[in-house]
């Protein structure tokens, strides 16, 4: 018996038949201002965060009942030997243990102002040790490595247009949430972009006048 008539034979006369089309690849993303995605913000800042129920563990050699908590967004890389999470309380007689993930980014609501098709990891950017320049801002950042990301692609190669557009058709403004963060100002749409307003590295959307 050859390897296509094996392959019927196990699988069924129409295995070898061309396949009904794919479901969609699209996986829409949605991102926040401070230029990370949903599913690193905590559910009680507005995001989509998996935080596990409480479950139990053994710790010497007996069961402890874990709460993880989680307030903020781990959406930026972590730096290296930054602790991930921290124990706050113990309680040995209940055996009970209460443990929180450190936040890599100081963002404490989360403010939907794009969504990107399967952008991988290119909006986990670090948190710049300058805050001065927008160009480093994570935001900035993912948007860069994003579109190199398409340069590189194989379509690219033979049409230098191609990123361009691809970049536009996966990288989508909610128009109605880019508006310049200044009371009172206006402005909304092309010309505003997420920046780094106070020390913290608080992000707010600003136009270039208040930039």
């Amino acid at each position: 018996m050859g390897t296509l008539d094996d392959f019927r034979a196990s699988f069924g006369e129409t295995a070898l038949d061309r396949p009904p089309d794919r479901q969609p690849t699209n996986v829409w993303n949605d991102l926040c201002c401070c230029g990370h995605l949903a599913r690193y913000h905590d559910p009680s800042i507005g995001g989509i965060f998996p935080l596990k129920e409480p479950y139990e563990q053994s710790i010497g050699g007996a069961p402890v009942l874990i709460t993880t908590l989680m307030d903020g967004c781990v959406g930026a890389l972590r730096a290296r030997g930054f602790q991930e999470r921290t124990v706050e309380q113990i309680d040995r007689a209940a055996r009970t243990q209460v443990e929180r993930i450190n936040v890599t980014c100081p963002c404490a609501e989360f403010r939907k102002v794009a969504e990107v098709d399967r952008p991988n990891r290119y909006f986990n950017q670090r948190m710049p040790m300058a805050l001065n320049d927008p160009l480093r801002h994570p935001f900035s950042v993912g948007i860069r490595a994003f579109r190199t990301h398409l340069s590189r692609r194989r379509m690219a190669l033979s049409d230098p247009t191609w990123a361009e557009a691809e970049f536009d058709r996966r990288f989508l403004w909610d128009e109605d949430a880019r508006v310049c963060g200044i009371s009172k100002c206006t402005n909304m749409g092309d010309g505003v972009w997420p920046q780094f307003v106070r020390d913290d590295g608080t992000t707010e959307l600003r136009c270039a006048a208040h930039r």
